[in-house]
């Protein structure tokens, strides 16, 4: 270990971003080719991609994305097969035919109430897979509180959490200062509070940029 120099990595992103699990994926494949990869920490920070999604009994993910976005309905399957692919591609099997599209914000609070108990990336992963491989829905209490003791958290603070509004304002605070960092879309990566960019960038953009902000911000100590 080189010192006390550490890198942190913030970022912005919702369980339902494909995007997000993406270029998550990508980052973790670069960091297993990044010499310092045990000094680097990762933080998640909630975003709301979709604020006013919620699940429709019966729904297609397909026809709930068509309903949101005012799109045609050709067009979202054409668009999600293309997503469906990318993902493929980086080693993950989107199943869209099984996905539920709902509203992330209880589960949002919950994943605040995860960080508190330093399992923050672990509730990220366990959600990310949940979406879009397992076809959980985020607005059904018992999906949300099975998927949370899976990630090790008690039980009863889960319920008590999704019965109240415990949470909403570090979930709030979250995306006021993605606001305030200019985060347009997820998922946003910001490096070191000094190097932002955005998107499921390729693996190997990864990798160029965390020895790039490794070199340049070692060399400012």
């Amino acid at each position: 270990m080189e010192g006390n120099y550490f890198m942190h990595i913030t970022i912005w992103s919702d369980f339902v971003c494909p995007f997000c699990y993406i270029g998550e994926t990508h980052l973790q494949a670069a960091l297993k080719n990044f010499d310092h990869a045990e000094q680097v920490t990762i933080e998640y920070k909630s975003y709301l991609l979709m604020p006013e999604a919620t699940h429709i009994q019966g729904e297609s993910y397909a026809e709930a994305f068509s309903r949101l976005k005012g799109m045609d309905h050709t067009q979202v399957e054409t668009m999600l097969q293309q997503v469906t692919n990318m993902a493929k591609e980086a080693g993950l099997s989107f199943d869209f035919s099984t996905a539920k599209m709902a509203n992330t914000n209880k589960a949002h609070c919950l994943f605040q109430y995860a960080k508190t108990k330093n399992l923050g990336n672990e509730f990220f992963s366990r959600f990310y897979r949940a979406h879009f491989v397992e076809g959980k829905n985020f607005d059904d209490k018992a999906d949300l509180i099975s998927l949370c003791t899976e990630v090790g958290l008690d039980i009863n603070d889960v319920k008590e959490i999704y019965n109240s509004e415990q949470y909403l304002k570090e979930v709030e605070q979250d995306i006021a200062e993605s606001q305030k960092v200019g985060v347009q879309g997820v998922p946003f990566f910001v490096i070191n509070n000094q190097y932002a960019f955005s998107g499921a960038q390729p693996v190997e953009a990864f990798e160029q940029v965390l020895n790039e902000v490794w070199l340049h911000s070692k060399n400012e100590k």
